[in-house]
């Protein structure tokens, strides 16, 4: 019913989970992974998981301008009406009967509430990580009817889009958890990772800059000052 695009950079950790958590909401889904270049096994566990795997070359950095632009145009080949667009550690808590529902009254782009997840362990036991914090500006519009909607218009990061076309938005909410802080190792390691591979383009115009702007001990305390604020979101079934 739905065509789901994402795009991966050294995903190995958190993909498998994401790939499951699609899935299970709509089991007939086709999985499109644009694989910027990784360097560990993040399209092998794609290829496994009869997931469709493009390469997606940047000159090994991040640069926002053509991530943009492919989650701006890489939906457009979709053969579902329905087209999903969202980071490797982004899940939607929508399924395929919500998705009817929301399809049969008319409404052409589902809205979302987003959730910074937060471990309170030091482990990787993805599923039970159920406390979060509300973060407004996480607020997506990544599942959208394409057979309505002619352009979306995202700006860098999906954090505000311009949609073209039949826009109906949904009346209900659907709960977007966005798996940053899985563990403090993880998020320095992923945070120096990101700096690193920041394009000079990306530091011209100061998209992203805020990763050159942490030290390990920053990152840190975020995580922590995370933790302390968190409060349950997620039912674990």
């Amino acid at each position: 019913m739905i065509t789901v695009y994402t795009m991966a950079y050294n995903e190995e950790v958190f993909l498998q989970y994401m790939i499951d958590h699609y899935r299970s909401r709509f089991p007939n889904c086709h999985i499109v992974l644009y694989d910027n270049e990784s360097t560990d096994k993040t399209a092998q566990i794609a290829q496994n998981s009869n997931c469709e795997v493009r390469i997606f070359k940047t000159n090994n950095c991040v640069d926002d301008i053509l991530i943009t632009d492919l989650k701006n145009s890489c939906w457009k080949d979709a053969k579902t009406d329905w087209v999903l667009i969202c980071d490797i550690d982004e899940l939607l808590n929508i399924n395929e009967q919500e998705l009817k529902s929301e399809a049969d009254q008319g409404f052409t782009i589902i809205r979302s509430e987003g959730w910074n997840m937060v471990n309170l362990e030091d482990n990787y036991d993805f599923a039970n990580i159920k406390h979060g914090t509300r973060v407004p500006q996480y607020d997506k519009s990544y599942l959208f009817n394409k057979s309505q909607i002619k352009h979306m218009n995202y700006s860098a990061g999906c954090h505000a889009s311009g949609p073209i076309g039949n826009a109906k938005y949904s009346n209900n909410i659907y709960k977007l958890w966005h798996y940053k802080c899985i563990n403090p190792d993880y998020l320095v390691e992923r945070y120096r990772v990101t700096a690193n591979r920041l394009s000079d383009r990306n530091k011209k115009l100061g998209m992203g800059t805020y990763w050159l702007n942490q030290t390990e001990e920053s990152v840190r305390a975020g995580f922590n000052g995370g933790r302390e604020g968190a409060r349950p979101n997620k039912i674990i079934p």
